[in-house]
């Protein structure tokens, strides 16, 4: 007796489909990872250059925030003018730099102070004190290690908190 065309075509596949499942293993789960290590925060500022010449040294221990890694701190540098109703920007930007040998980061700031405004008609009595800013960056919000940035004497160093998803930046990796 010979099976009917139909049963063979739909028997071959069904065996397939068991001879795999049967075979098929779940994946293994990835090893947990271990936690981040917490770097001593005397460690770190030790390994870091105390001063620069020309420069203030800025330590900032960032408070710790749920899912850092959706987060930034956003570095600024710049001065407090007496500014009009225009808009105003500075010269300058902040440089990454590595401790040799040891990776840890820190930023230094630099500019001329070179001040860029628009030119509208600004009614009497516009003028007022305002942080004029460089450049910003942002770089990864971690609350292990302290942040350390130089900037020039004369100049002011502000930093906050930046929301990646606030933002409608993508997701980083972690």
């Amino acid at each position: 007796m010979t099976p009917s065309p139909w049963f063979t075509r739909l028997a071959a596949p069904l065996l397939a489909a068991a001879a795999l499942a049967a075979c098929a293993q779940p994946a293994p789960s990835p090893a947990p990872m271990p936690p981040p290590l917490r770097a001593a925060p005397a460690d770190v500022l030790g390994a870091l250059p105390a001063s620069l010449p020309g420069h203030q040294r800025h330590v900032v221990h960032l408070p710790p925030l749920d899912n850092e890694h959706l987060h930034r701190a956003e570095l600024l540098g710049g001065k407090t003018l007496t500014v009009d109703c225009n808009r105003q920007g500075m010269d300058g930007h902040f440089a990454p730099r590595e401790v040799p040998g040891r990776g840890y980061p820190y930023w230094v700031f630099t500019s001329n102070g070179n001040v860029m405004s628009t030119r509208m008609a600004c009614p009497p009595g516009s003028n007022r004190q305002q942080f004029v800013s460089a450049e910003t960056l942002l770089v990864p919000y971690n609350s292990r290690v302290p942040l350390v940035v130089f900037v020039p004497d004369g100049f002011e160093f502000k930093w906050r908190p930046f929301d990646t998803r606030a933002a409608g930046l993508p997701v980083p990796a972690r």
